[in-house]
């Protein structure tokens, strides 16, 4: 387990994060006259960009094609459920990694 493990654990939650924070915007402002909902992908480019953890992060804020204030509302909480599961995964993970290296620590101490 290194540093690398762990940067790319949080610039995946980082990830979410901001999805998350995107598709709240979009709920947020479903009924506003004109307003075009965005969601944040994971970019496929090559040339990744550096988070300020090391780990390569890059994402890419699209237009969502939704139809109206439903079919937008649907898309958020699908969208939102989906994160979540992913947040959720991502931070078991980073809770295993930790207690791996607690574990690791307690015996070199002993």
């Amino acid at each position: 387990m290194s540093d690398l493990a762990f940067n790319y654990v949080e610039a995946g939650m980082r990830f979410a994060r901001l999805r998350s924070a995107a598709l709240a915007e979009d709920v947020a402002n479903a009924r506003t006259p004109g307003f075009v909902p965005h969601d944040l992908a994971r970019s496929e480019n090559s040339s990744l960009t550096q988070s300020s953890g090391g780990a390569p992060f890059s994402a890419v804020l699209h237009e969502v094609a939704a139809n109206g204030t439903v079919g937008l509302l649907e898309y958020a909480m699908s969208a939102q459920a989906k994160n979540a599961v992913a947040y959720k995964a991502l931070a078991e993970q980073e809770r295993a990694m930790l207690r791996e290296l607690r574990t690791v620590a307690e015996e070199a101490r002993r």
